[in-house]
Order: structure tokens, then C-alpha cells, then sequence
């Protein structure tokens, strides 16, 4: 599926909705379980989430800040540290004025059951990330332009968009790089894996 670009604003008036919430088509483009999406906040807003359903959303500030609580966890998001709300725990977003965000919505079944894939076994745990994405760092660099790329092939509507085999690929990559770039609970076996077959 591929959506159309669009940018929301975000009122004042307390009223905004999270970038997966249905009822505001915010899309800039999907593919397959992965959703991009682009938020511009005129104002201070605050926002409690307690159900993400089944996503993982990955805030990029692409100007401004916000200051993140993930559970037992509080710092600020910035142009170098993104952060990532994941299903199932409670989270406390204050955003502040002229905060511009890039936003990544990441299914979770795809993302358990690519990871048992990649493992061999069926998971032990759900699949929890570290809350603090350092954009820095050369694995996100990489998994980031990925993303973009993929940006960048729905927007202009290039010929891989039309083909469901390639796209179907290129949304493992995203997952794949994403699994092995940012820290979680499955990292020591990804990374034991990896030198396994090396």
C-alpha cells in the first residue's frame, strides 16, 4: 500500500493524536507493516500514551526538542537522540514549541516474527528496545537512510513501488537493520549469531 504525502500540524488546543491513530491520515508512505510519517508542532503539547497497540514508533526530532518519560526512564529527545514508544508501556511525550518530528511506525508481529526467523526459535520475551536512540551512531546512520530511501521511492513513485516482491524486501531490510542497530533484549543472541557465520 502506498499512501499520498502529507504534513500535520498539531493544534494548541490539547487535541492532537498520535501519529497511529486512525482517524488522522498523516501517512507519508507504508510499505508493507512500516508507516513514515511527518509531525510539525506549532505549539507546546502533551501527550500520555498508555496503549500503543501493536507498534513500535521511533520519534526522530528533526528541529526542536521534547522531553521523553518511558517508564522508569526520563530524558530529552533531540536531533541526535530519537526515541522509541513501544506496545505495552506507558509513556509521557511534552513536546516543545517549533519541534518538527520524522516518525516510523514499525508493526511488532512483524518485527517478533522476523526476529524468530532470524533466530531459529520462538521468542522467550516480547521484544523490548532501549527507549534512547543515539542517531550518531554508524548502525542507525544506516538503518536510517534505509528508511529514507524508501521515503524517497514512494514519493516519487518509482517502479519498485509497483512491484509487491521488491517491497516486500525492502521492508526486511528496514526491520533487519533495525533488530541489529538498536539495542534490546535479543542483541547478545543477535550478535552471536552474526559472528557464528562469520
Amino acid at each position: 500500500m502506498v499512501t499520498v504525502i502529507a504534513t500535520v500540524q498539531i493544534a494548541s488546543d490539547g487535541q492532537s493524536a498520535l501519529p497511529f491513530d486512525r482517524l488522522e491520515p498523516v501517512h507519508l508512505a507504508t510499505a508493507g507493516t512500516i508507516g513514515v510519517y511527518y509531525f510539525d508542532y506549532g505549539t507546546d503539547a502533551r501527550m500520555n500514551s498508555d496503549d500503543l497497540g501493536d507498534f513500535y514508533v521511533v520519534q526522530i526530532p528533526l528541529s526542536g526538542t521534547a522531553r521523553i518519560t518511558s517508564g522508569a526512564e526520563e530524558f530529552d529527545s533531540t536531533m541526535s537522540i530519537a526515541s522509541i514508544l513501544q506496545p505495552g508501556r506507558s509513556a509521557t511525550m511534552q513536546w516543545h514549541e517549533g519541534q518538527s518530528q520524522l516518525i516510523i511506525r514499525l508493526a511488532r508481529r512483524s518485527l517478533e516474527e522476523h526476529l524468530q526467523e532470524i533466530l531459529g526459535s520462538p521468542l522467550s520475551e516480547p521484544l523490548r528496545f532501549e527507549p534512547q536512540m543515539e542517531l550518531g551512531r554508524p548502525a542507525i546512520r544506516g538503518w536510517r537512510e534505509a528508511v529514507e530511501l524508501l521515503e524517497h521511492e514512494v514519493a516519487n513513485h518509482t517502479a519498485i513501488t509497483a512491484d509487491s516482491a521488491a517491497m516486500e524486501e525492502f521492508e526486511l531490510i528496514v526491520l533487519s537493520q533495525f533488530l541489529s542497530a538498536q539495542p534490546n533484549n535479543y542483541s547478545a543472541r543477535l550478535r552471536g549469531l552474526a559472528q557464528s557465520l562469520t
